[in-house]
């Protein structure tokens, strides 16, 4: 999937998702620019992209989109930081719970206020919410409550912003194969358990999720806002608790 002359922003690039979505991008030389924006350094990437480590998602980010040279570019920005806490919500302790809002929802509302003060010719906006967010799954509340604020949050601006053309979606994938989730997926029990909660009776992986980011970011999808996909085997709407 092209993504034509544009400059691409991938927050969290470090992550095990990004990695598919960064490779397709290097080998688009049709692109302008691709900033990659970290909290760990980025091997093995090519010259058209530039790559920028900052130790928080705070005001190192928002430097960071500052010193880009935005203004009346067509800007696609994909944002991958995330994170993962699995516990019921009575042991929770507050600041975990805010945590967890910190990385998954503000970190978003940090680079969307920035972004939106620049003067653009087209923005595609997109980032990773959950199935969680729209599925009830026990122990995700904080997560839950995140990703679902998140949706939200994109709505929203969907419908502010849509006069200028800018867009904004998320993809809500079910767990996916990652280092993040490498803990949940250590036996081969645990696999088999999780694997079952879908129809497909699979895991994701990153490759899964690519194709449907970089068509978001792409012109391809331009009649597509304020929406969210699921990419999840199915979780998030069919019972698969059937006798095959």
């Amino acid at each position: 999937m092209y993504i034509n002359k544009k400059k691409v922003i991938v927050i969290g690039a470090n992550s095990d998702i990004a990695k598919p979505v960064i490779d397709a991008l290097s080998k688009q030389v049709i692109a302008n620019e691709t900033f990659l924006i970290s909290r760990s350094v980025i091997n093995d990437t090519e010259q058209n992209q530039k790559k920028f480590v900052v130790s928080n998602y705070k005001e190192d980010l928002i430097e960071v989109i500052n010193n880009l040279q935005l203004e009346d570019s067509n800007l696609s920005v994909v944002h991958f930081y995330g994170s993962l806490i699995l516990k019921p919500l009575h042991i929770m302790k507050e600041d975990e719970f805010i945590e967890t809002l910190e990385i998954n929802l503000l970190t978003n509302f940090r680079a969307l206020s920035k972004i939106l003060k620049i003067n653009l010719n087209t923005l595609s906006y997109v980032a990773l919410s959950s199935v969680a967010a729209s599925y009830g799954l026990a122990n995700h509340e904080a997560i839950s409550a995140a990703k679902s604020g998140l949706e939200g949050l994109l709505r929203s601006c969907a419908s502010s912003y849509g006069h200028k053309g800018y867009r904004f979606n998320s993809i809500s994938p079910s767990l996916i194969d990652t280092k993040l989730t490498q803990r949940l997926l250590k036996s081969d029990s645990a696999r088999d358990a999780i694997s079952k909660t879908n129809p497909l009776k699979k895991i994701g992986t990153p490759d899964d999720l690519s194709n449907a980011i970089l068509w978001l970011l792409s012109d391809k999808s331009s009649f597509v806002t304020g929406q969210n996909i699921n990419i999840d085997g199915g979780l998030n709407n069919i019972n698969s608790r059937i006798i095959q």
